[in-house]
């Protein structure tokens, strides 16, 4: 399947939870910011401050930003938002999930997308520079959020 995958990304240790959200990929741009930069408050603010940026958006210190490009080259369908750690929103293609029962573990597989560069000097059009690489990543057969499971005893 084609989706939007949100993953949270550090520069110095692996996240014991990768996966924010896989959601479709119809969804606009804008409207995975929106729940990007919701995610992020979350995650890292208490509600007094979440309360505060909740009607000022043009205040928040860590907006969803989609990158201009990539070495200079366009690049879509990638959103940025919050700074180490932070999430890294793409459209990906080939998402699947499977369960390996021995370990009771999901494991999610997906094609990144592809990194582009110029087609010619004339910088006019971009063609394909390498095909997005094949991911995985192996998480416990849970929720994907502890919010509300977290209460059980």
């Amino acid at each position: 399947m084609n989706a939007w995958l949100l993953t949270w990304e550090w520069t110095s240790t692996e996240p014991t939870e990768k996966i924010a959200a896989i959601l479709s990929s119809r969804r606009s741009d804008s409207a995975i910011a929106d729940l990007m930069e919701l995610l992020v408050l979350r995650s890292r603010y208490p509600a007094k401050e979440v309360a505060y940026y909740a009607n000022r958006k043009r205040e928040m210190v860590y907006k969803a930003q989609t990158p201009l490009g990539i070495n200079g080259v366009p690049h879509g369908e990638r959103i940025l938002c919050g700074h180490d750690p932070w999430l890294y929103g793409r459209k990906v293609r080939d998402l699947k999930v499977t369960v390996d029962e021995a370990s009771d573990e999901e494991i999610i597989t997906w094609r990144e997308p592809n990194d582009f560069k110029w087609a010619d000097d004339s910088k006019s059009s971009i063609v394909v520079a390498t095909e997005g690489a094949v991911k995985q990543w192996r998480r416990p057969n849970k929720p994907l959020s502890k919010d509300v499971w977290a209460w059980e005893v």
